[in-house]
Order: structure tokens, then C-alpha cells, then sequence
């Protein structure tokens, strides 16, 4: 019991390693949540540090949910042959359960000990244990997602879709293919409807944006023409130009320097 009450404690730690931001702090000197979404999400690491820190955001967040479920599974080969046989079933039953572990991971992303508990949805960390639990599923859910968003340009509306496709395609698996690609168990369907419960709560107020027309979409970013804008040194120019004081020009030089690096950080 003391394992299992102990790594449980460990899997919502493992969930609670702030990738974005400290992949933000790290390369760019920021706090990601002050930006976009103001979340810990893949999506606003991608809008706010670029897409190749994004990725790098997006795959330790998966990282992380096959992380606790192998370090599970580990335990319990470790641990299996020191319990009295007599209590070996109670032991299965407390301390391999994928809800349990697969659940406390998930809340640790969305509640971050180590960032003040503010998290993001947890759509990268799911697709990490399911990846573990159910490849087939997981694969089919990736696809969901990205037809989706490549249809709508809606980051939420695909991460909800691939969610119930990971929920429908686990419950055929279970109930009329395991002859053919095996059970996984009660407990993990358990563990895929509960997440995506959790998932449709968080992205609630996506769902309402995007009724009324206001959620950010990628596909909406696509279609809209560049806006030209005058380079810095354009701008640098004609501040100095426009005051004869020099202390005056250095500050206006400051100033632009500061706009540009708030610029890039938005991009």
C-alpha cells in the first residue's frame, strides 16, 4: 500500500513538469502563460515560441504520460515477487490500476505543483498514455486530428475529436475485436471516458469562443494577407530624425528595440 499510496504521488509529479515553461524560460526568457492563451498547452507554446520549441514542448508532454505508465509496470514486475502471495490479488488491484497513475499524471498537468497550478488541458500527456494502453486507438485519434484541423483550423474542437475517437474505437476494441487485437481491460476504458470528461470541462470556454466566432484558428491565420510592417531600422531612423535631442533619440532607440522583441515573442 505504502508503493502504491507513494507512486501515485510520483505520477502527479512526473504530469506536473512544466514543459512549456521551462522550455520558454529556457530559450526565450519568458513565462509562456503571460501570452496567447495563458496556458501550458502545446497549442501556446507553438503560437508563442515557434513551432520547433512547440514540438519540443508537445513531445515531452507525451514523454511524460508513457513515463508513468512504464515506470507502473516496472514497479510492479520489481515489487510482485516481494509480496506474500496470500495478498498478491489485493496488491494487483492497488497498485497496477492505469486509472489511478494514467489520472494522476493528467491532473498533474492541468495542476502543476511546480507552477502555481496552472496548467494546460493535458491533450499531449492523454496521447502519451494512450499511446501505452491502446496504440490502435491513438493512431486513429492522431488522424482524427489532424483532418480536423486541417478542415476547421479549431486546436480544441480536433483535440475533443480525437479524444472521442480514442474513447469509441477502445470500446470496439474491447467489446467485438479482442479476438483479434486483445482486451485491455475495464479499468482503461474507465481511464479514456474519465480524461476525456476532464478535457470537454477544460475546453469549455473553447467551445463557446468558437459558437460566437471569437476562438483563435490556424486555418483563419492561413488565409489572412501579411501585414507589412516597416523593419526596425526604418523605424529607428525616423524617430532619430524627428527629435534633435540624442538622449531623446537613445530612448526612442530603447523603446523600439523593446517593441521589437515583443513582436517576435508574439509570433
Amino acid at each position: 500500500m505504502f508503493y502504491a499510496i507513494l507512486f501515485l504521488f510520483v505520477a502527479y509529479l512526473i504530469g506536473s513538469f512544466p514543459s512549456a515553461l521551462v522550455i520558454g524560460k529556457a530559450f526565450k526568457g519568458i513565462d509562456v502563460r503571460d501570452y496567447g492563451s495563458h496556458n501550458l498547452g502545446t497549442t501556446n507554446a507553438i503560437r508563442v515560441l515557434g513551432k520547433k520549441l512547440g514540438f519540443i514542448v508537445f513531445f515531452l508532454d507525451v514523454f511524460k504520460g508513457i513515463l508513468v505508465v512504464g515506470l507502473a509496470r516496472i514497479l510492479y514486475e520489481v515489487l510482485k515477487y516481494q509480496i506474500d502471495f496470500k495478498n498478491i490479488e489485493a496488491f494487483n488491484f492497488v497498485l497496477f490500476k492505469p486509472i489511478y497513475y494514467g489520472l494522476c499524471c493528467v491532473i498533474g498537468h492541468m495542476f502543476p505543483v511546480f507552477a502555481g497550478f496552472r496548467g494546460g488541458k493535458a491533450v499531449a500527456t492523454s496521447l502519451g498514455i494512450t499511446l501505452v494502453f491502446a496504440p490502435i486507438p491513438a493512431v486513429l485519434c492522431l488522424i482524427v486530428f489532424i483532418l480536423t484541423l486541417e478542415a476547421t483550423g479549431y486546436v480544441s474542437l480536433s483535440s475533443t475529436f480525437a479524444i472521442l475517437t480514442v474513447c469509441i474505437t477502445a470500446t470496439i476494441q474491447e467489446y467485438v475485436l479482442y479476438k483479434y487485437l486483445g482486451k485491455m481491460g475495464i479499468e482503461v476504458l474507465i481511464l479514456f471516458y474519465t480524461i476525456s470528461l476532464f478535457m470537454i470541462i477544460k475546453h469549455w470556454k473553447n467551445y463557446v469562443r468558437i459558437f460566437k466566432g471569437t476562438e483563435n484558428s490556424f486555418k483563419k491565420k492561413k488565409n489572412q494577407e501579411p501585414v507589412t510592417e516597416p523593419t526596425n531600422n526604418e523605424v529607428v531612423k525616423e524617430k532619430c530624425v524627428a527629435t534633435d535631442n540624442p538622449d531623446d533619440a537613445k530612448c526612442d532607440i530603447e523603446e523600439t528595440h523593446e517593441l521589437k522583441e515583443k513582436v517576435e515573442i508574439n509570433e
